[in-house]
């Protein structure tokens, strides 16, 4: 059965955008893959009262332009990001507690299971155990430059500013490169 002919439409089911989204290299959140597919999903219901249920190249384009991450992800902004877990104050982040980053990561937004945390703990310094990775106090910049892999971005050769795209550097604790090193992690800029 697998010799016959098939017959291609050049059309996804909109339940694999996430997956497509992915591979382009966007890794949207769960309230973003859902914002997307519900675009698609009610996209002709104003005009024909029916669902969309597949979406063509040309439209899954527009969308993947529309919804993918605009600006870099940089050390600047994880330093932001942990001053807003710390209630928007300057400083370390306690490593445990209710309010510390596990207990931020592991209770709130899109959580995380403390298993997961391990897995990534592991992708990324090659420890899982957490404890042993993380001070009691976490600097954010510490955090970027030593867990994330992040390169601070370099300066370009007018004199100015920074590039957009960050490259994630090879400075793993240890000398284990990160599986992702190489890539660029993306941050959207819409709300």
């Amino acid at each position: 059965e697998t010799t016959k002919a098939r017959n291609l439409d050049g059309m996804i089911p909109v339940t694999e955008i996430p997956h497509l989204m992915c591979a382009l290299g966007f890794f949207p959140t769960q309230l973003e893959i859902k914002n997307m597919t519900a675009e698609v999903k009610y996209s002709k219901f104003g005009e024909t009262g029916e669902y969309v249920d597949r979406v063509g190249f040309e439209d899954f384009v527009r969308l993947y332009v529309n919804h993918r991450p605009v600006f870099a992800v940089g050390p600047d902004q994880i330093k932001q990001a942990f001053e807003a877990m710390n209630r928007h104050e300057p400083g370390l982040l306690p490593r445990d507690g209710e309010n510390g980053l596990l207990g931020l990561l592991t209770t709130r937004g899109e959580k995380l299971t403390l298993e997961e945390l391990e897995h990534c703990f592991e992708a990324l310094v090659g420890e899982s155990a957490i404890h042993r990775v993380l001070d009691d106090d976490v600097d954010s910049l510490h955090f970027a430059h030593n867990i994330l892999g992040l390169a601070d971005a370099s300066v370009n050769e007018g004199g100015g500013s920074q590039e957009q795209s960050l490259a994630i550097g090879n400075s793993m604790e240890g000398g284990t490169k990160s599986e992702w090193g190489g890539t660029t992690l993306a941050l959207s800029s819409a709300p």
